[in-house]
């Protein structure tokens, strides 16, 4: 771990060099930066002497609850941490079990009781489409979680990835994945958040009021953005032939280690690519796709190249003079809606 972040300050600097400027937010994860606390200062000063930090600046981290303890609490606050986003996904002890967690019910509501004790903001993620996942235990996990005072949560469905255990199972015949079923659960989900205060923002993020994600909601309205550290992506519009450039560090820890803070893989994105992407990201939006944004960054009036397809998707769409936007109802199906705008 030493190794390891040695070679993140380095890149830190160096990126600080070749990229500096003004930073609104700071995301640190996924993984599970807080089993490293320890090195918490050491990131937090070569970050400042990088870069320009907002007065206002948004920095959100990532723990999951078994690693929740007094000194990481300690460490992040110090750090300057202002919005903390806990993984606890189920209250169920079963269907924890299940994706292999590593913590319990029991020490999942004591984490979220320390978090919102000494967090400003909190987000708690939650998933459906668990195998064998049932309604009361969604509405039993969501009462649970809603009696802290958290201001955001983010509902997932479960996404099966290679060589993970449900994976295997799923190969085995053991566990059938529902989408149906899913979005049952995700409606539930969605309309007791809703009784509960929050708003929908994103497909999979609901907030409080002003609680939405800053750094999140950037990415999503195609704001730039600077990866640090191992398998870190970048998104620049400072391409050198096209219109914005892609960057991706190296997966492996050692070769990571060795490196001087250089991008090895390198993507120059097209402004053909561009518009694509910011439909894609906007879309999935509940306010939709801002077209001042998209005129302002892409010199070109939206409704002028996609106004044919959009207007035969108009039943789907809510249009407006400032925003196109899926109506809730098809949020289901939002993949296809956006497929066919952009090809």
């Amino acid at each position: 771990m030493a190794d390891y972040f040695s070679a993140l300050i380095r890149e830190i600097h160096a990126k600080g060099r070749e990229y500096g400027g003004r930073v609104d937010h700071i995301y640190v994860g996924g993984g599970t930066p807080s089993i490293a606390y320890e090195y918490f200062p050491l990131l937090r000063s070569a970050i400042e002497e990088s870069f320009d930090l907002s007065d206002e600046i948004e920095i959100s981290m990532e723990c999951n609850p078994e690693s929740v303890t007094p000194r990481f609490i300690e460490a992040a606050k110090a750090f300057g941490v202002n919005r903390i986003s806990v993984g606890v996904q189920t209250l169920s002890d079963a269907l924890l079990k299940v994706i292999g967690r590593a913590h319990d019910r029991a020490r999942a509501l004591n984490a979220v009781d320390l978090l919102t004790r000494e967090f400003p903001s909190v987000n708690v993620d939650v998933m459906v489409g668990l195998p064998n996942q049932t309604r009361n235990d969604v509405a039993e996990t969501l009462d649970a979680l809603l009696a802290f005072p958290i201001d955001h949560i983010s509902c997932y469905s479960l996404i099966l990835e290679e060589g993970t255990p449900l994976c295997a199972a799923k190969e085995r015949g053991e566990f059938i994945p529902d989408d149906d079923h899913a979005v049952d659960l995700y409606d539930l989900a969605r309309e007791k958040l809703k009784a509960s205060g929050f708003y929908r923002y994103e497909i999979s993020n609901f907030c409080k009021s002003d609680h939405a994600c800053g750094y999140n909601l950037s990415v999503w309205q195609y704001g730039e953005y600077l990866g640090l550290g191992i398998g870190a992506s970048s998104f620049l519009r400072r391409g050198v032939r096209g219109f914005a450039v892609r960057l991706k560090n190296v997966e492996d820890l050692s070769e990571y280690i060795a490196t001087d803070g250089t991008f090895p893989d390198r993507e120059e994105i097209s402004k053909e690519e561009g518009m694509r992407e910011f439909i894609m990201l906007g879309l999935r939006l509940e306010e939709g796709l801002d077209l001042s944004a998209f005129q302002t960054i892409f010199g070109v009036d939206f409704m002028k190249i996609y106004g044919e397809k959009v207007l035969k998707l108009d039943n789907m769409l809510m249009i407006s003079s400032t925003h196109v936007a899926i109506k809730p109802e098809y949020f289901y199906i939002s993949n296809g809606i956006i497929e066919d705008i952009i090809y």
